[in-house]
């Protein structure tokens, strides 16, 4: 049997997959091949690369936003070249060289289609599929403009089965946190509850994403699939990490029983 694992995107929302691995690591239940998409693609590349959930958490905490982020106008916020260095450390330059087997999502912006890449140029490729709209350049690769891969596939099942995989534990972190009316910001100068353009746009999109995985999910199905409870952590909250990756443990370590099941 071929097990793959997919880990979809989230932002930071996707570091849960860093506790979900670290479960099923110790559980010895590594996959054969791996799928992932934006920050799912990111941790997917290192369990491809055979490193275990320490170094992978090292990575995650060791990162230096100062280093990275370019704060010129009319530039994105990651520096390619600092980011770059920074997967170099961990990860090799190409596909080829990972222990098995990996494929992440990423979109076109040209042709508006899906791009899957398994193959030649990974530090490119995980530029693609974490470029974020509106955060982060869209990346020149072969004759496309790729960004992020989960504005159409955020949780590509079918990619690991592009790949082979006859058993599929795929991994979810985008389904959008209820929120409640009184909690919302309010203006001085208005008396009914504001959300803020920008968040009402980062909500929305959010919806659309999480309405757009259901659907994939009912025509992909994953053998077993796991949503880890990270109650109001958002896209963007890196400083939550610890909670984030706890929150991953909990998920793999509840369903163990059954994904030795599956997949021992």
């Amino acid at each position: 049997m071929t097990y793959g694992l997919v880990l979809g995107g989230g932002g930071a929302r996707g570091l849960a997959h860093i506790g979900v691995w670290a479960e099923l690591h110790r559980s010895g239940l590594v996959p054969d091949v791996v799928a992932g998409t934006s920050m799912g693609g990111l941790v997917g590349a290192f369990i491809a690369a055979g490193h275990g959930a320490e170094t992978v958490t090292e990575a995650a905490r060791g990162v230096s936003w100062r280093k990275l982020l370019d704060l010129r106008p009319g530039y994105g916020l990651l520096r390619p070249v600092a980011f770059e260095a920074w997967m170099s450390r961990y990860l090799p330059p190409t596909f080829e060289e990972l222990e098995r087997p990996l494929i992440v999502t990423a979109t076109d912006v040209l042709t508006g289609r899906a791009a899957y890449l398994s193959h030649g140029d990974l530090y490119a490729a995980l530029r693609a599929t974490t470029a974020y709209p509106g955060a982060l350049d869209p990346v020149p690769y072969r004759k496309m403009l790729l960004a992020d891969g989960g504005i159409l596939n955020q949780v590509p099942v079918d990619a690991a089965l592009f790949l082979g995989a006859r058993r599929v534990l795929a991994v979810d972190v985008t389904v959008p946190q209820a929120l409640d009316l009184p909690e919302l910001g309010r203006l001085p100068w208005r008396k009914e509850p504001h959300l803020g353009t920008v968040q009402a746009l980062r909500r929305a999109v959010e919806i659309m994403q999480a309405q757009l995985t259901d659907a994939r999910l009912s025509l992909y199905r994953p053998d077993a699939l796991l949503s880890p409870d990270l109650g109001s952590i958002d896209l963007q909250d890196f400083r939550r990490s610890a909670e984030a990756i706890a929150a991953g443990r909990r998920e793999a370590r509840e369903h163990l029983p059954r994904l030795r099941e599956l997949f021992g």
